[in-house]
């Protein structure tokens, strides 16, 4: 609404300050709603952390009850340029002796050298088939060749447009034959070379070539590029040949198509990088696998951690602070003190679930005055190395027919859960802080209204009054000058 800077000026009177003052008596409560909901703002706020820190504890607990958890092992290498070792929750603790004898190998084949990579080579149909090379030592044929299982021959049609060196590269990469085309060039010229895509006997490969000119072997045309030893025709040049990795793990001869040996030992993936059995020298390398209780420490310590910053945050939250004379957003919060009660009421609680075990300072954490923990990390190593299955049944044992007898992280993962959830009590809490704010809201919403409406009709008496104190002060100013008239005369 416009304001009229002299409202009152007639009558000798500040209207504006007067509807301004009067205004600011109407707008107490206004400001009292909105003081009321900033403090709940923060406690909004508040307890989204508080929620989170049980959020916390309830994830660090829940993993302490999964049985990769404690399944959790680590494999060492003597020599990690030989042999590496990765294992995984399912490989059992022990020592492997590891010597390889050869490793897998892709086969290569490279055809004779051609002047510049753009020369044409011939048309035709180019046949790439993988499968087994077996040597014949009564040759001929030099090999007898086997063709993979599901695997299909793959022809390749070169004609006009694409019958150049890399051309007929391209050609071969973008068939998905198992095989990669790559072109090396120096001095002598380019030459076409192939290699198998995986390694393996039996990924070992045939060219055969269906040549335009109908010269499918003499290595004229397109013919220069076939290789296919069971046929003794090698107009191309192999030179590795594909094969399998060959090793011995303790003492056990073992092939594989790949060097990376996974499930070959349970749980195990032995990657074999190079030779270490010989004619004249062998160095088996040896693997260790050991249960993994140094990741198994860092989770039971994850869980202390979240646990004490939980408890920290909620007593920092409903503190008093003497020296400032201020108390935390939830000083006084019945349901803030009984979640901190809960969780010292939890933290103390003992289990029959172990035999060894029955409370959390008997593993090294050890509450304090305050309600938080400290660790004595010898106890707690103690524990890890000596009585890990009582340990695991600490922490993870499920029973739900008795608490007393389920594991300390079963039960802290059910409470902070139940605290945590969407029909838990901090969520209760915060649904009925923002009802609350929503209808101060409301409140404010009127309370503008009506202040709309005390400010209109304000202003509507103060111009009235002002329109009537300027037309007296007229009449006023009129008699006058007629009294003055008369008078003289």
């Amino acid at each position: 609404m416009a304001t009229i800077s002299s409202l009152g000026s007639a009558a000798g009177i500040d209207g504006e300050a007067i509807i301004k003052q009067l205004l600011t008596v109407e707008s107490a409560p206004k400001t009292k709603v909105q003081t009321e909901n900033s403090t709940l703002s923060t406690n909004l706020s508040t307890w989204g952390r508080i929620q989170s820190a049980f959020s916390a504890v309830r994830d660090t607990a829940n993993a302490l009850n999964k049985d990769d958890f404690w399944k959790a092992t680590t494999a060492k290498s003597a020599d990690d340029t030989a042999v590496s070792v990765t294992s995984s929750t399912s490989s059992t603790a022990g020592n492997y002796s590891v010597a390889v004898q050869s490793l897998a190998q892709s086969q290569y084949v490279a055809s004779n050298a051609f002047a510049a990579k753009t020369d044409v080579v011939g048309e035709g149909t180019l046949t790439i088939e993988l499968g087994t090379f077996t040597d014949n030592p009564a040759a001929p044929p030099a090999a007898t060749f086997a063709a993979k299982a599901a695997a299909t021959a793959v022809n390749i049609n070169i004609g006009p447009g694409d019958n150049t060196l890399e051309k007929i590269r391209d050609k071969i990469n973008a068939a998905n034959a198992g095989v990669t085309a790559s072109l090396i060039t120096d001095a002598s010229g380019a030459r076409l070379v192939v290699r198998g895509s995986n390694s393996g006997a039996e990924n070992a490969f045939r060219i055969s070539v269906a040549d335009a000119d109908g010269t499918n072997s003499d290595g004229s045309g397109l013919s220069a590029l076939a290789y296919d030893p069971s046929a003794d025709i090698t107009n191309m040049t192999r030179s590795q040949k594909a094969s399998n990795a060959k090793a011995t793990i303790n003492g056990l001869e073992v092939t594989s198509d790949s060097n990376t040996l996974k499930d070959v030992v349970d749980g195990l993936t032995i990657k074999l990088n190079k030779v270490t059995d010989t004619a004249t020298e062998s160095k088996p390398i040896e693997l260790t696998v050991s249960q993994d209780t140094a990741s198994i420490r860092a989770g039971i310590d994850a869980f202390a951690k979240a646990y004490n910053e939980a408890i920290g945050l909620i007593r920092t939250q409903t503190m008093y602070d003497a020296e400032s004379k201020t108390g935390g957003p939830l000083q006084g919060d019945s349901t803030a003190v009984g979640l901190l009660n809960q969780l010292r009421s939890m933290a103390s609680a003992g289990t029959s679930a172990s035999s060894v075990y029955g409370r959390l300072s008997d593993i090294g954490l050890q509450m304090g005055k305050e309600g938080t923990f400290t660790t004595n990390g010898t106890k707690l190593d103690k524990a890890l190395t000596d009585n890990l299955g009582e340990l695991r049944k600490f922490f993870s044992t499920s029973n739900d027919a008795d608490p007393n007898a389920a594991g300390i992280g079963q039960r802290f993962y059910k409470m902070a859960n139940q605290i945590a959830g969407s029909d838990g009590s901090i969520a209760a809490r915060t649904d009925g802080i923002k009802s609350t704010i929503k209808r101060n809201e409301k409140k404010i919403d009127d309370i503008d209204n009506r202040l709309t409406l005390v400010e209109s009709r304000l202003r509507a008496q103060y111009t009235a009054l002002d329109n009537q104190m300027t037309k007296l002060n007229g009449l006023s100013a009129y008699v006058a000058q007629q009294l003055s008239v008369l008078t003289s005369s």
